[in-house]
């Protein structure tokens, strides 16, 4: 094999094995983002790009203390099945964070099938 051949050959290999490396892990399709408005603090889902929140199953987040908020927007999609801007729920207090568990039903934009996350805070 000649010194140039070796080389594309290399360079080949070299990307191949880059190909088959682990992928980086995908960001989360959800996240929470906190904002204080007054003496309380409003929760909003924020979601990854392409996906959409379904309306036809609120997202719940189940506090470590047992209580229970609920994601609600007054914009829906003309079908009335996706939110058509960021479903929020207010909790109770000035809070920089809350732990529990989110779950919401969450599809790619186009796709008619949702599939449920679930996130631990």
């Amino acid at each position: 094999m000649s010194h140039m051949g070796l080389t594309a050959w290399a360079a080949a290999a070299l990307a191949f094995s880059a190909s088959c490396a682990t992928p980086p892990k995908p960001a989360e399709p959800l996240g929470v983002q906190t904002t204080l408005i007054g003496p309380n603090t409003r929760l909003t889902l924020i979601t990854a790009p392409g996906l959409k929140v379904s309306a036809l199953l609120k997202p719940a987040l189940e506090l470590n203390d047992g209580r229970v908020l609920r994601f609600d927007s007054p914009r829906l999609t003309p079908d009335s099945a996706y939110f058509a801007e960021p479903p929020s729920a207010l909790a109770p207090g000035r809070h920089g964070e809350l732990r529990g568990t989110l779950r919401a039903s969450v599809c790619d934009e186009g796709a008619a099938v949702c599939r449920t996350v679930v996130l631990d805070l």
